[in-house]
């Protein structure tokens, strides 16, 4: 199972006096250790952890939520503060039941926080059962792959957590959302020539946003 969620608030766009902000990237333990032989400037290591002033990547199995809040206590997470999840292709290899553990302890522990998921979707139409049957075969077990039916699960699997609400499109959407100058541009430069298979790969994979708390409440006047 390849996990990863990164925990993050971005510098470059926020005033100085708020530039003091951290980035905790969660990963199982061999990927983990891939990345800490890249990672550059004043760290401190341990056999799975690297510690930086404002970078922490940890080794943790995200289905051990004891584990999980240790290791975010010793890298000093603030839970009281506004914080964005990332998750590619996360949830959808967690057992049902600890992905609703994760996303309840999630909604409980932080008192402000968004969350930005990219995975499958559409999962059970015929061209859905065809990835599934390819991914099965080569040791890919896609252990929630009921939530990823549709939009509708998508969103419900946060509502049934405690999140405040939710919100999710297919890729088809958020492609043809951006601007028609950008997509001749990206598609000259992928030299797509097939359009339909693109298509069918769009309306497979999705984006869900769900948030929590009073900050994030306004996200809700930007997407529909």
């Amino acid at each position: 199972m390849v996990a990863e969620v990164e925990v993050w608030l971005p510098q470059g766009q926020l005033r100085a006096e708020h530039r003091k902000m951290h980035l905790f990237d969660i990963d199982l333990k061999g990927a983990l250790l891939a990345k800490i032989h890249d990672e550059d400037g004043e760290v401190r290591l341990s056999p799975t952890d690297l510690h930086g002033p404002s970078y922490h990547l940890m080794a943790v199995d995200l289905r051990n939520l004891d584990e999980l809040d240790n290791k975010l206590q010793q890298a000093e997470v603030n839970y009281s503060l506004p914080t964005i999840f990332l998750a590619e292709c996360v949830l959808v290899y967690i057992e049902m039941q600890n992905c609703k553990n994760l996303l309840k302890w999630i909604s409980n522990k932080f008192t402000n926080a968004g969350f930005v998921n990219y995975e499958q979707v559409n999962m059970n139409d015929r061209f859905g059962e065809v990835m599934l049957n390819n991914l099965r075969s080569r040791g890919c077990n896609l252990a929630s792959v009921e939530d990823c039916f549709s939009l509708e699960t998508q969103v419900s699997r946060f509502l049934e957590c405690g999140w405040t609400a939710s919100r999710a499109w297919d890729m088809v959407q958020v492609y043809q959302s951006l601007p028609e100058a950008d997509r001749q541009r990206i598609e000259r430069i992928e030299m797509l020539d097939e359009g339909e298979l693109l298509l069918q790969l769009f309306q497979h994979y999705c984006l869900v946003v769900a948030w929590i708390g009073e900050l994030f409440q306004d996200i809700r006047n930007y997407v529909r």
